[in-house]
């Protein structure tokens, strides 16, 4: 196989946790994942052929509603990718959205990362469709969310791997390539950067990757097409150096209404409007359906507005853009107040309120503080509920 597995433990939480710690150690042991005969030969056929003959397929790319979380399905023709599959609440809206695009077998599900508003549905994705491979980022969690979605996957007696960076991975025509394996201080930085290509056509999907990972992977990028905003629009992601890097035509947020973090963020939206780059948002078009032809990527949603988030009480998100030291007020309800003691990495953006978060699990280097002291912009999405 390509990629390393973790061994599944039916009905097990502690072995599968221990499992999941394997991955992380064996990515960094080897650097790489075996790969069956017969995977390589399809794989090296697909590159010759693909060097010579671009995609005549229109793809379409769904950016499904499920609020404030993320659920992406790409389809070629009768093939499937599925990115990351809402939270909790989402399962019976995510297999209806499935069903009713004819989806059947999935041959990439792929989880970004941990967190349960990116993962919370994906457990009933794999108990209703067909599944051929799993791919998961360089971690583990212990949350409930992550136990049901690896449990789900045991039951069918499927393996989550970590995929090997920049290897192509085959739809038909097009395909797609993991950016980043090495994980990060905190669960939101260890999310899977994905770009595809369809023909001349790219496209960028990140999760909730941060300005970390969007530093480390900033030498392999390219201009793109067609941009998922990470964290739903937070400031602790979309840098500028990162959006000067992929100069998106189309910017897709997927956003839920009066979120409670006042998502998109006035910083994000700024530079996005700066750069006028075409904006499409959850919160304003439901559903967002991109078709990819090879040659241009287009969309029936109208554009979207430069309006920073508002929250359910009508109150929205202070500007950061002076000091970035201290969260700001609406922020800080959920963190207490600025003389709280919380926990922090040198590296990471967001403070958390014990030292014994799974976010943290993987830190060398653990500092305490206050809130004004770590200087970070975000609680941590485990700590303080999910963004």
């Amino acid at each position: 196989m390509i990629e390393k597995n973790i061994n599944n433990k039916k009905n097990s939480k502690v072995k599968s946790l221990i499992f999941l710690l394997i991955i992380s150690v064996s990515i960094y042991l080897t650097g790489c994942s075996s790969a069956t005969d017969s995977e390589n030969n399809q794989s090296n056929n697909q590159e010759t052929l693909s060097s010579s003959i671009s995609s005549d397929k229109n793809v379409k790319i769904h950016f499904i509603d499920t609020g404030n979380s993320d659920a992406i399905l790409i389809q070629e023709g009768k093939t499937f990718i599925l990115i990351d599959g809402g939270d909790n609440d989402d399962e019976n809206l995510m297999v209806d959205y499935l069903n009713n695009q004819g989806v059947k077998d999935i041959k990439y599900l792929i989880a970004t990362h941990s967190h349960a508003d990116h993962l919370g549905g994906l457990d009933s994705v794999v108990k209703n469709f067909n599944i051929e491979n799993v791919f998961v980022s360089n971690g583990s969690a212990e949350t409930k969310s992550y136990r049901d979605f690896i449990n789900a996957l045991a039951n069918k007696d499927l393996s989550p791997s970590v995929p090997l960076e920049n290897k192509k991975f085959y739809l038909e025509d097009s395909y797609f390539e993991v950016l980043n394996t090495n994980g990060g201080d905190t669960t939101n930085e260890q999310s899977l950067v994905l770009a595809y290509t369809n023909g001349n056509d790219k496209a960028l999907f990140t999760g909730d990757a941060e300005e970390g990972t969007e530093k480390e992977i900033l030498s392999k990028l390219g201009e793109v097409d067609l941009l998922k905003v990470a964290h739903h629009g937070s400031r602790s992601s979309s840098s500028q150096a990162f959006l000067d890097k992929v100069n998106p035509e189309y910017a897709v947020i997927l956003v839920g209404k009066g979120n409670s973090y006042g998502h998109p963020h006035e910083e994000t939206m700024n530079k996005l409007k700066k750069m006028g780059v075409k904006v499409h948002r959850s919160d304003e078009c439901s559903d967002i359906v991109f078709e990819s032809t090879g040659d241009g990527v287009f969309t029936s949603c109208k554009d979207g507005s430069y309006k920073k988030g508002v929250r359910e009480d009508g109150s929205s998100e202070k500007s950061n853009n002076n000091t970035g030291q201290n969260e700001s007020l609406n922020k800080e309800q959920n963190a207490s107040n600025l003389s709280k003691i919380v926990y922090f990495t040198p590296k990471g953006k967001s403070y958390h309120s014990t030292k014994n978060c799974s976010g943290l699990s993987r830190s060398k280097k653990i500092l305490s503080g206050s809130i004004a002291e770590s200087k970070k912009n975000d609680p941590c999405d485990i700590c303080y509920g999910k963004q």
